[in-house]
């Protein structure tokens, strides 16, 4: 028994650590998405690594479709362009109704 329960917890600890790694649930155009039901929000590839993950001019667009199925963009995740120092803008359409805290911390 003492075993299982060891097996057991080392997987949901591994499961934890792999879905800290992944910080979004899509990736499609360039931009990181967390989706929900019907809408999806602007994230960051990862709070470890996210340097790299956005540069240039970026476009939000109003919806996105991943697996077939259409979501619209509402929101845009507090640091989800957290030190993205290649950032030189970013257009955001009018279906953002929220703006996460420090979305872009320490974008030059």
């Amino acid at each position: 028994m003492k075993r299982f329960n060891l097996t057991f917890l080392l997987s949901m600890l591994l499961s934890i650590i792999a879905n800290k790694a992944l910080a979004y649930d899509a990736y499609v155009n360039g931009i990181y998405y967390d989706l929900y039901e019907t809408h999806a929000t602007v994230t960051y590839q990862s709070l470890d690594s996210n340097e790299n993950a956005y540069s240039g001019s970026i476009v939000i667009p109003e919806s996105v479709t991943y697996n077939g199925k259409r979501y619209v963009v509402t929101s845009i995740r507090g640091y989800a362009f957290y030190l993205c120092s290649g950032l030189t803008s970013v257009k955001i359409p009018n279906t953002i109704t929220s703006i996460g805290a420090r979305a872009f911390y320490y974008c030059i």
